[in-house]
């Protein structure tokens, strides 16, 4: 046994220098480990304008009136300065504190800092380099005390007076990914692991233990960095934070729920047993960071719950049974029948599956795919064996469970079954890309993996949970859970850079039941909807599950990958009425149907829904006119967990995303805030009950998002009579000559052209560094690739248009690229050459 070294991270933003250095020095006088601060010029969240007291500066000011407590940085960014001088400026530190500096290293994340500083913010692979290089030049320093020569670094450079401590502050690297653990393990004293559960301390540990081993060298530290606040009582953690959250446009209710999704919110003991679960996974340090503008009694309450009851680590380095310091529920639970368990108010299975059965709709359909069916009684009894099987693999309130499952029943179990135990569920892609995958779970640290077949694979060490061991666990009691408790996350579709997700409570699927799928779709029991976008897409998450089972109507699920010959069987095999699908599906379900008239019979839909990019007019009057199919266009976004702007039955508006859903209030603002005129291009802001707390530990991200109780996303639309047009996303939109271009806009009128079947445009720039529109087109069936192609399509657009919308330049591809929910993937046709060869070989 040995104890866990508790320091503080000291507020350094929204404050003052004496309320900084009275609460340094309170907390060194309560007995906290150390005082840390961040290497940040600026606020890291959304008050950018707020005082901010850098981290070397303010250290070297308490070093001088402090006696005890270790000082240490969290982390130095190895971007922001010259190693060399880096080197010399902690070495200085050390000396006046007498030798209390621990220095932690990291890459340096933060993009708009990087900006608004004027540093560099290379790639990944630069950003690593130059963290080695750091690393190297501080070692260096430190080991020779005479004059130092790194190559490429030092020439002959002298670091007097020398560090206090014989070899030099310890340096703990900020490493998640197993390259820098290693090295971590080969050259550094420590490992920093912020906003991480136990599992994720234990798996790093692991990684830099054998590299440190190997390399024959003393233990490592391994320091936690989270968020922490006592809660004597919700009224009284609700007043410590109300500065906070004013200063934020919030309410102290939301910044609570908040902040219990990205750090320790409990009570003393919990706060405590916590903590031990952090020790027994092999931490020796925690720094913990209380919110912004807390009164001094809120640092002394942490002070009494976590520096008290003998906060302890495990010798064995395992983590506690559970997740992060809640003990494993009973895996026995009671013997009765299934179908007589009923999820308690609160719980989403009650909302999904328990009002259909207290509504006498206990044997209709609830689910139908590709192996066969289940009733609502069916579905209950499936999901409390789910929880069961769950329940007995250690998983608990609060634990995430990955469901990499195709779509089909066993998806809805497994979903189900994670909310009956208070669990969070994860739907991911089954078919996504390792790599990416591994990025998920070691964001998220899914306590199981819910998966068949390769995908599995990627639960690594922990044997991942097969849908026949998921179906034949022993039922459990019903987890009785708040209404505002995390339910699930969902992951953005984004194919580069670190995922990120939206959090969601369990009574946040209520409002998209209650607004869009009534007032909009009139979804009914005796409906059957079918997604051909996939359940761990937002769009088929919700058009394909929770909206569906919460009007008391059927969900048709498939596994197949979705081809409109495919998608046409489905529904004159199981009537579907309502379908659901992205404007590149509809587009290719216009052309087959053009070339296969007989394909299949669309008689039993009475809506088709449209959504995830906008759908280009000429697609839209081809569904219309053409086959005669009522197709909704609208907006939707994870964030929201809802469609939020949607056109009706009976009222086609081509090009246009429609009104407001009744429940949702939207605004379009510009970048400072404010209100656009009628007309002019806004980004939109979004006030619903099913807005998301933030994102999963990503609060950097989460308080860009989150504006009082409004969330900013990043859509561009403009609004005339009440009625939207979706212009693109901010990353999207582009000027011309200073003028806007909408790329939808030009991608509608590229449609129009009889040639084109499918376009996407993007912002590229010429040979002269001047934005310019870029075009990619699948030409129609029949339609030629000649030399006077490009200029007829140019001509087209600017015809229907205005001259300065016309592509420059037209690549004829075979396909256009798309993200995995099946949305253009534009991002990828910005990074490519707009020559005449196709990007996917065409």
């Amino acid at each position: 046994m040995s104890e866990l070294r508790i320091g503080l991270r000291v507020p350094q933003y929204g404050t003052t220098w004496p309320a900084l250095r009275d609460a340094a020095l309170r907390a060194e006088g309560l007995g906290f480990d150390g005082l840390w601060l961040n290497d940040h010029l600026q606020s890291p969240g959304r008050l950018k304008a707020e005082p901010a007291f850098d981290a070397l500066t303010t250290l070297a000011a308490l070093a001088a009136l402090t006696r005890r407590a270790r000082l240490g940085v969290a982390v130095l960014s190895a971007s922001y300065r010259n190693p060399g001088l880096a080197a010399k400026m902690a070495t200085v530190l050390d000396v006046i504190s007498g030798g209390r500096l621990v220095l932690g290293l990291g890459t340096g994340s933060d993009k708009p800092e990087h900006a608004a500083y004027g540093f560099p913010f290379g790639s990944p692979g630069e950003r690593t380099a130059g963290l080695r290089e750091t690393l190297t030049v501080l070692r260096a320093m430190w080991d020779e005390r005479e004059t130092v020569s790194v190559e490429g670094a030092l020439v002959d450079a002298p670091n007097a007076p020398p560090p206090v401590q014989p070899a030099g502050p310890p340096i703990w690297l900020a490493a998640h990914r197993p390259r820098l653990l290693r090295v971590a393990g080969e050259e550094a004293d420590g490992v920093f692991a912020a906003f991480v559960g136990p599992e994720g301390v234990a798996e790093r540990r692991r990684v830099a233990e054998e590299a440190r081993e190997a390399a024959g060298r003393p233990p490592l530290a391994y320091a936690i960095y989270t968020y922490a606040l006592p809660v004597p009582s919700t009224a009284e953690a609700e007043r410590w934070v109300a500065p906070e959250a004013e200063a934020l446009g919030t309410t102290p209710a939301r910044f609570l729920r908040w902040l219990r999704t990205t750090g320790i919110v409990a009570g003393p003991a919990e706060l405590r047993e916590r903590l031990d679960a952090f020790a027994a996974a092999g931490a020796t340090d925690a720094i913990l960071v209380l919110p912004s503008r807390v009164p001094p009694e809120a640092l002394d309450a942490l002070a009494e719950a976590a520096l008290s009851g003998g906060v302890r680590r495990e010798a064995s380095g395992q983590p506690a049974a559970g997740g992060a310091g809640r003990p494993a529920p009973d895996a026995g639970g009671s013997s009765g029948p299934a179908p007589l368990r009923s999820a308690p108010e609160g719980n989403l299975v009650h909302l999904l599956v328990e009002v259909n059965r207290a509504a006498g709709r206990g044997g209709d359909a609830a689910a139908i795919d590709d192996d066969g069916s289940w009733t609502f009684d069916e579905l209950n009894e499936a999901a409390a064996r789910a929880a069961g099987a769950l329940a007995g693999r250690g998983v608990g309130r609060g634990d995430r469970v990955a469901i990499a499952l195709p779509d089909g029943r066993p998806w809805l179990a497994a979903f189900l079954g994670s909310a009956w135990l208070g669990a969070v569920a994860v739907p991911l892609d089954p078919a996504m890309p390792q790599e990416r995958l591994e990025d998920v779970f070691e964001d998220c640290e899914p306590a199981i993996l819910v998966a068949e077949g390769d995908v599995a694979e990627a639960a690594g060490d922990r044997p991942p949970l097969s849908t026949a061991g998921l179906l034949s666990g022993e039922p459990v009691e019903p987890a009785s859970v708040d209404a505002s408790d995390l339910a699930y996350l969902v992951y953005s579709s984004g194919s580069t850079g670190r995922p990120k997700a939206a959090m969601h409570a369990h009574g946040d699927l209520a409002v998209g039941i209650a607004t869009y799928a009534r007032h909009v779709l009139a979804l009914a029991p005796g409906d059957r909807c079918h997604s051909v976008a996939k359940l761990s897409t937002s769009l088929g998450f919700g058009n394909g599950f929770f909206r569906v089972l919460g009007s008391g109507a059927t969900s048709v699920l498939s596994a197949r990958r979705p081809t409109p010959r495919s998608v046409l069987r489905m529904v004159e095999e199981h009537g579907v009425t309502v379908l659901t699908a992205v404007p590149t599906f509809w587009a290719q379900l216009a052309t087959f149907l053009d070339r296969h008239p007989d394909a299949g019979d669309l008689g039993s839909i009475r809506l088709c829904v449209s959504s995830g990019d906008s759908l280009p007019p000429a697609v839209g009057r081809r569904l219309r006119d053409g086959l005669g199919l009522e197709v909704l266009e609208g907006l939707g976004c994870s964030e929201c967990s809802n469609i939020i702007i949607s056109t009706r039955p009976g009222e086609p508006l081509p090009g246009m995303l429609g009104r407001a859903v009744p429940g949702v209030e939207i605004r379009l603002a510009g970048e400072d805030g404010e209100p656009v005129e009628e007309g002019q291009p806004g980004r939109l802001w979004v006030q619903s009950d099913s807005n998301t707390s933030g994102y999963w530990r990503r609060p950097e991200l989460t308080e860009e998002l989150l504006v009082g109780p409004w969330i900013r996303m990043g859509d561009v639309l403009s609004q005339t009579d009440g009625v939207y047009r979706h212009l693109g996303r901010s990353d999207d939109l582009f000027k011309v000559d200073a003028r806007w271009v909408s790329p939808s806009e030009v991608e509608g009128a590229l449609h129009d052209h009889p040639a084109v079947a499918e376009a996407v445009v993007v912002g590229r720039p010429d040979d002269e560094g001047l934005l310019r529109p870029a075009a990619f087109v699948v030409l129609a069936e029949g339609a030629e690739d000649g030399d006077e192609l490009a200029g007829e399509l140019r001509r087209h657009v600017a015809h229907r248009l205005e001259p300065y919308k016309a592509p420059t330049t037209v690549a004829v591809l075979d396909e256009l690229p798309r993200l995995p929910g099946g949305k253009l993937d534009r991002r990828r046709l910005r990074e490519r050459g707009a020559g005449t060869e196709g990007v996917n070989g065409g």
